[in-house]
């Protein structure tokens, strides 16, 4: 997120609290919090840039002059037409995450993976969609479990962080929400020292919570025996990539938005053109006559030969208007191509039928796969920060990603191997065993 603010800044003003609160205001009327907004609404299948379209249509307008005669001219205004959206950027976020969070994090220290907590892989898990979407999403250790402090959870509410202008590392975190505008709002101040809750109401800033210890050790009778703190920031980001921006890049939403004005517009022009309209020959009545025909036609479905009363006979034929599609339907196909390509998706529709090669299937999953070699250096930053924090300093930290492959072709090449390897290894390598009845099969040999 963009800071408007530094640590420096905050320790220099005359009045913290007053200074956190206008941050707070600044923050959420940023750039940066608009675009987090606006992935959020890509994400949720709506397009705030369709969601502003309107079309073009005549319409009359009668009205009477002083004498009471009847004026009728023509005007244009802007009507409601469709506005079509997709959930392109879910599928992709979603994609990717699963990809290579879907199986959770793995730690060669079983007792050090239980403090993390029994939730810690759906967490981190949600983490990664959360910065996919934003840039960043904070973790902050509270005591002993992992709570997610999402940059921009909606309109008035969020998070930022104070860096300092050496280093570049948060030195203040500040949570902020209010449930509605005419609301209080309140801030979750993280400092080295502690966590603090200040309400402004108003002008008037009170303090919720007084500064308390991250860690606070009670006694069976409720006494506090000892308030600690972690001597570092309790918080830690978790980046969606190296450059700390959302993966809703310019290149990706434009050709989203351009993909969904294509279909609104195609369905716009469907419904001016889903009516059968009438062509009336050598017919030389008034309009009330032309309506009155047309009313005979709908109501019986059928027209009688008619005359206009000149004695030629006036004919009737029903007429549509094709539609061209055979230009947006390409323009679709090649943005759909676009999209994926430059998010660097997997497109199953490429994989289709049980005969693909497991070379062609690594062939066609390559572009994912160095898509989520970035995101697992962040995953993996984050994660060592937090192991860090809880006093070990590890890099086996694994993260085993989600498989595609042609099982039965795998299973032949066990075979092929079994004489090359042993049995625990090939039970291993079987795709169709899960971990825990590989160990069943091996403590029953």
């Amino acid at each position: 997120m963009q800071n408007l603010i530094t640590y420096q800044d905050y320790l220099a003003a005359p009045d913290k609290p007053a200074a956190l609160f206008a941050q707070a205001e600044r923050v959420r009327h940023s750039e940066a919090f608009r675009l987090a907004l606006d992935a959020e609404a890509y994400f949720r299948g709506e397009n705030p840039t369709v969601a502003g379209k309107t079309i073009l249509r005549a319409g009359k307008l009668e009205t009477r002059d002083a004498e009471g005669r009847r004026r009728v001219r023509t005007q244009l205004k802007d009507v409601v037409g469709n506005r079509i959206s997709n959930r392109f950027l879910h599928r992709f976020v979603t994609q990717q995450n699963a990809f290579l969070l879907g199986n959770g994090c793995t730690l060669e220290d079983a007792a050090l993976k239980a403090r993390l907590g029994k939730d810690f892989d759906r967490l981190l898990a949600r983490m990664g969609e959360k910065a996919l979407l934003h840039g960043v999403c904070w973790g902050y250790w509270n005591m002993d479990h992992l709570e997610i402090i999402e940059a921009c959870r909606d309109a008035l509410s969020g998070f930022f962080a104070l860096p300092d202008e050496m280093t570049g590392e948060p030195m203040l975190g500040v949570q902020f929400w209010q449930i509605a505008a005419d609301r209080a709002l309140f801030l979750r101040v993280f400092e080295t020292d502690g966590v603090s809750v200040l309400r402004r109401d108003g002008k008037e800033i009170t303090t919720v919570m007084p500064k308390r210890a991250y860690k606070i050790t009670r006694l069976a009778g409720g006494r506090y025996e000892r308030h600690e703190n972690w001597g570092v920031l309790p918080l830690i980001p978790f980046w969606a990539n190296p450059e700390h921006r959302s993966e809703l890049t310019p290149a990706i939403r434009s050709k989203i938005d351009a993909y969904d004005r294509i279909l609104s517009d195609f369905a716009d022009n469907l419904d001016r053109a889903n009516d059968v309209y009438w062509v009336l020959n050598n017919f030389g009545g008034t309009a009330e006559d032309i309506a009155e025909t047309l009313e005979t036609i709908h109501r019986l479905k059928a027209v009688a030969a008619y005359t206009d009363g000149t004695g030629a006979t006036a004919t009737a034929e029903p007429r549509t208007i094709d539609v061209p599609h055979q230009a947006r339907q390409a323009a679709l196909t090649l943005l759909e191509k676009a999209l994926y390509r430059d998010w660097m998706a997997l497109n199953m529709e490429e994989l289709t039928g049980g005969s693909l090669t497991n070379v062609a299937i690594r062939a066609a999953t390559s572009a994912l796969n160095q898509k989520a070699d970035r995101f697992e250096w962040e995953a993996f930053a984050f994660v060592r920060a937090l192991l860090r924090l809880l006093g070990t300093d590890t890099d086996a930290i694994r993260f085993r990603r989600q498989c595609i492959a042609n099982e039965s072709e795998t299973v032949a090449d066990i075979a092929a191997m079994r004489s090359d390897i042993d049995r625990a290894t090939a039970l291993r390598l079987n795709p169709y065993l899960q971990p825990e009845e590989v160990d069943a099969l091996l403590a029953g040999a």
